[in-house]
Order: structure tokens, then sequence, then C-alpha cells
């Protein structure tokens, strides 16, 4: 017997793939997933997409979404200052507010078209109620940070189960274990790490050759560049991704591809901190490494629009590179289907037997005219925003619609309300 049937009626484009355009096609959406995609289908609830483009969810792969509450708080100092401030101010943090501005973070990032968050940050739990509670997936877990003695350990590994059995319960919801950086984290640390994300065979997350300074300091205390290191410990897996990388030498990227470890690019956040580095994307893509697309968190974006994210990427690398090798369509694939090939999932293409995560945006928008089958993932890349998308479907269900603004304006506003006080005394 069949199950929940939505059709998505009229799409004038459907970028079913990074270098894949549909026209005048309709979707046909059954128990989350995607059934068919052609002309003339019927079933089930309908959505009227003429004049609309749908494309695949956009995957924020790294993100500290409670840092939504710090923005534009920081905006002086290079990173390792910058740190310093934002480690003061997250001393204050408790797990209510961290709740709150979670919600808020993934909040904005629904209403501009993400459908799936990697994120870092502490009180976990608290971020995956939210989650559940906006329909987003969410992949989260502990951070790995500063002294590990017993009774971290076990304070560490009661998360880890409790999001595990959060995860068997809704899949929606994912695992991850998350060591904050490399520099500070001994042998130890860092087998304990992958030992754990083992056994509970969940994704592997860290931030890595962010600075130079960063890279030097790894070198001089483990005798071994950064991604060597990990690589030396059994940190690299498929299941891994490496976030930042603007410091990393040719034979780390050979280990990257050896192992099919994932690398996360956080490029205005990286500008913002003025981290100097710039990671090697040309030379990743032709090594065939998986690369995907992050903001880092709204302390350091201050953005979490991954339209934005799209857009800088290609501009900075083609800047960087002094060509334009790197296109619009390369982009977009970071966005959506690498990101979803990370946290191991069957989505980020609109094709038959893949996950129903759809975003509708606006194609009567003039940031996105005129508009044609042969421009529209540029259009999309270099012109669009958040505020372009119409609605959001997760899995099948819709999660958000511009047409209920006042709802989601409602969320924000009790948001803003319970984060008041904090926010004017941090």
């Amino acid at each position: 017997m069949a199950g929940r049937q939505i059709v998505l009626k009229n799409c004038r484009y459907v970028v079913a793939d990074a270098y894949t355009i549909l026209e005048d096609v309709d979707i046909l959406v059954e128990d989350g997933k995607i059934v068919n995609v052609e002309r003339g289908l019927g079933g089930g609830d309908e959505i009227d997409c003429r004049e609309k483009i749908v494309i695949p969810g956009l995957v924020n792969a790294h993100t500290h979404s409670a840092m939504w509450v710090f923005r534009g708080l920081f905006d002086k100092g290079e990173l390792f200052d910058w740190l310093k401030a934002v480690w003061k101010a997250e001393e204050k943090l408790t797990p209510e507010i961290v709740y709150w501005a979670s919600k808020a973070a993934l909040l904005e990032m629904i209403m501009s078209g993400t459908t799936v968050v990697v994120d870092m940050c502490f009180y976990p739990l608290e971020t995956v109620i939210a989650a559940q509670q906006l329909g987003v997936r969410i992949y989260t877990g502990p951070v790995i940070a500063g002294t590990l003695d017993d009774e971290e350990r076990k304070r560490i590994v009661k998360v880890v189960e409790q999001i595990s059995r959060e995860k068997t319960n809704n899949h929606r919801i994912g695992l991850v274990v998350n060591v904050h950086t490399v520099y500070t984290s001994p042998r130890e640390k860092l087998e304990w790490a992958v030992g754990l994300a083992r056994k509970f065979n969940s994704l592997l997350v860290t931030q890595t050759s962010e600075t130079r300074d960063e890279v030097f300091y790894t070198k001089n205390k483990y005798g071994k560049f950064p991604v060597e290191y990990l690589y030396e410990v059994g940190f690299l897996s498929e299941k891994t991704g490496l976030v930042h990388l603007g410091w990393i030498t040719s034979w780390e990227i050979a280990r990257l591809r050896e192992m099919r470890t994932t690398a996360i690019h956080c490029s205005s956040s990286n500008m913002k901190l003025a981290t100097g580095g710039f990671i090697p994307l040309q030379e990743m893509v032709e090594s065939g490494i998986n690369v995907a697309l992050g903001t880092d968190g709204a302390a350091s974006n201050n953005s979490l629009d991954m339209f934005r994210e799209m857009r800088i990427t290609v501009l900075l690398n083609r800047h960087s590179y002094w060509n334009t090798e790197m296109d619009a369509s390369d982009v977009f694939k970071m966005a959506t289907l690498n990101g979803y090939r990370f946290i191991g999932l069957k989505g980020g293409i609109i094709t038959p037997g893949y996950v129903a995560d759809l975003v509708i945006i606006d194609g009567k928008s003039i940031r996105l005219n005129p508009l044609t089958k042969r421009n529209v993932v540029s259009n999309i890349v270099y012109s669009a925003t958040g505020a372009d998308v119409e609605k959001v479907l997760v899995e099948g269900k819709l999660v958000y619609d511009r047409e209920e603004r006042e709802r989601f304006d409602f969320i924000l506003d009790e948001i803003l309300e319970k984060l008041r006080d904090f926010i004017e005394t941090v």
C-alpha cells in the first residue's frame, strides 16, 4: 500500500544535480523519498511549483549553532585573540541558553534552505531537542576539549549514549564525536575519540590547519603536521570530517584521498578571522576528495546562509587561483551532494530513491532573473540569498513555508524574549 504522497507540480526548473537541469516536470514524493521525476504525475497532496526552482536541500557541514547568540560581538581580533574572547563568553552558557540560541540558529538555517546541520557545541542534547521541534536534520555530539580526566570521559560517554538512543528513534538525528582542535590534543585524547566514534559508529570531526601558527605549534609539539598526526593516530576515515584546512601540505592531501576523509571548507569565517591560508580546493577536487561546505558559527561568519557561502567560496577560489576553473556547479555540488555523502545519507540530488529534502525557490525573484535553463545554477550560486526560499521539505515534510511567515516570526519573538537578559549582559 502506498504511503503518504506529495507532488510538486509544474516545477519550472528542477536542479536534479549540479550539472543536470530538468524543465517543466513534477516530483512525486512518497514516505519521505523521491519516487518519480517527470511530467504528468498525480496523487496525494499537491504543491504548486509554477515559476519555482526546486533544488536539493543544502547541507551546513560545520557550524556552532549556539554561537548565534554571540553574533556581531567579536568582530576584532585574529583567530587566537578571537577565541579567547569567545571562550570567556562561552563560560556563561547554560543548557537553557544553548537551547534557545540553537533554536534561533536552526530556524535561520531552515528559512534559508538548509536541511542538514552538522553541529559542534556544548550541551548538544539541547540542540537536538530544538532540531526535533523544527524538523531539520541534526548531526551533533559532545565536544572533546580541555582536560580529559575520568570524570570528563564519563560525562562524554553519557551524552553519546543519550544521543545514540535518540538517533534510534528518529533518523533525522545523527551522532558526531567532536574534537575541538588538533593542536591541543595529545595522542591519547585523539585515540580515545577514535575508539568512541568507532564504538558508536558515529561521525568524527575536528577543526585543524586553520592558521599558520597552529600548524607550526602542532609540528613542534607532536613532530608532525596536523593531518599527518591525525593519520598516524588512526583518526582519518570515510566517516571523518576535517574543518578549515587552510594550511595543508600536498602530501597531507594524499592522506585525505587515501582515507576518503571529507574536507569541510568555511570560506567566510576564515576570511573574517584573517587566517591567511586558503584550502586548496582545486587540488582536492582533482584528487577526488569529498569537499563539503560550512558556515562556521554566527560569531565568526556572521551569516548562516548557505547561498552566501556558495558565492563566497567560488569567488575566493577564483581570486586565489587566478583562474576560473571552478564554477558555480562545482560549488553547488559541495553544498548539496557532497554534504550528504559526508553524513552517509542518500540525498543531495533529486532522483528516485533519494530522500525528499527539497528547497523551493522563487523563480520570479528579481535577483534570479533573467532566468533560463542555461543560467539557473549560476544565478542560484552568485545571486540568490536565503530570502529567495519559499518552502523547505525535510523527508517530504514541509518544515518551512514563507506563506506562514507569521508562525516563524512568533517563534523568533519567543526566542528573543527568552534570550533578552543574556544578550544584554554577555
